[in-house]
């Protein structure tokens, strides 16, 4: 007697809920997938809405002043606050088994089979989507026009312009994958918002000059409330990380290591160490290396850049879905595909900035 498809469904669907441990290895990719851990443990879960919106005020009207006796008033008023908008976009995995692929592998009643070839081909379709998670993170989206993409860090933290060489708050275009630009960032236009573009500098080695300018970025994007005022935004509490590639990391690691004056005789080589946690740190911040940041080039021209970003997560955030991350569906078969089972993965997610002054900053080379 065969066992009928609603049979091998049932067992799919309950396999999944509790794999037990299995034991192989994976060629990973990525050395840490750092925004797939954002996502699944710092994500801001929001719920519903056709968009994400936040309201920012980037300036005042003017109306304090010093005065003497008697002076008239000329009170302002108008619109001073502005609203950001960011899409949401969606993604998703599958892995299918066929059916006389499951049967090969139960064999006398014992699942063992089984159970490994399910849990090698959802690991399989996981790892795809950490991949994609993660190449989408570090990129602009295609166009001004394009919303399949998510809003990736180089999208908030823009390069400086070319023939543009003072650093500061003047980095205000985006560069598109397609070689297009523009200047409109989560429906503000930071062409006549000035204090919508992010603080962005040169440097040409990993030297004390670029250490300067470092530290230089960090204390002009590091902005308080007055004691009289209370801060309106949220407190939310995140981490500040630096991310830049391997030579760059590595580089900053001799740069640490040559100020340590304090070897001894067995340790000509220095005492960096090169562990699991943070290989480096600036200004007390982790540095992170990130292969998609590997030979980064600027979209435009395609010229090597070798970008240092400084990410500050209070204020770029992360947000999913609330009811729609990481929703997996139960077993489904088609009529085109009659003998297949497939189980979809879906969610919704973006990259949302609240404040691009004080988000953090960019350290690159001129193009």
């Amino acid at each position: 007697m065969g066992i009928k498809q609603t049979e091998l469904a049932d067992m799919i669907m309950l396999t999944l809920n509790d794999l037990p441990k299995q034991v192989f290895e994976v060629a990973w990719d990525n050395q840490d997938y750092e925004f797939c851990r954002i996502f699944n443990n710092e994500a801001m879960k929001i719920d519903g809405g056709n968009e994400i919106e936040r309201e920012v005020m980037l300036d005042n009207l003017g109306n304090a002043h010093y005065r003497r006796a008697y002076d008239t008033d000329s009170p302002k008023v108008g619109n001073v606050m502005h609203k950001i908008k960011v899409n949401w976009t969606r993604l998703g995995t599958d892995y299918s088994w066929d059916d006389f692929e499951i049967l090969r592998n139960v064999k006398g009643g014992n699942a063992k089979g089984f159970i490994d070839l399910l849990k090698t081909k959802r690991i399989e379709g996981l790892w795809s989507l950490a991949e994609l998670i993660e190449e989408r993170a570090w990129k602009t989206p295609t166009s001004s026009s394009d919303d399949l993409y998510p809003f990736g860090i180089p999208y908030y933290l823009r390069l400086m312009g070319t023939g543009t060489s003072t650093d500061g708050f003047v980095a205000k275009t985006i560069l598109y994958q397609d070689g297009t630009t523009g200047t409109t960032c989560a429906n503000i236009d930071a062409e006549t918002e000035s204090k919508w573009r992010n603080y962005a500098a040169l440097y040409s080695n990993i030297d004390n000059a670029m250490l300067k300018k470092f530290r230089l970025a960090f204390m002009k994007t590091h902005f308080k409330a007055p004691l009289f005022i209370k801060d309106p935004s949220d407190k939310r509490t995140a981490q500040k990380r630096i991310y830049t590639d391997f030579a760059n990391t590595a580089e900053l690691m001799e740069l640490a290591d040559a100020k340590d004056d304090n070897h001894s005789g067995k340790e000509v080589m220095g005492k960096m160490v090169v562990n699991d946690g943070a290989l480096v740190y600036v200004n007390r911040l982790p540095v992170v290396p990130i292969p998609q940041l590997e030979d980064y080039a600027e979209p435009y021209s395609s010229a090597a850049v070798a970008p240092i970003f400084c990410v500050d997560f209070k204020y770029i955030i992360p947000v999913v879905h609330d009811g729609y991350w990481m929703k997996e569906t139960e077993p489904m078969v088609d009529r085109g595909q009659h003998t297949t089972f497939t189980v979809f993965l879906d969610g919704a997610h973006q990259i949302l900035a609240t404040n691009v002054r004080q988000l953090g900053f960019v350290l690159h080379k001129s193009f």
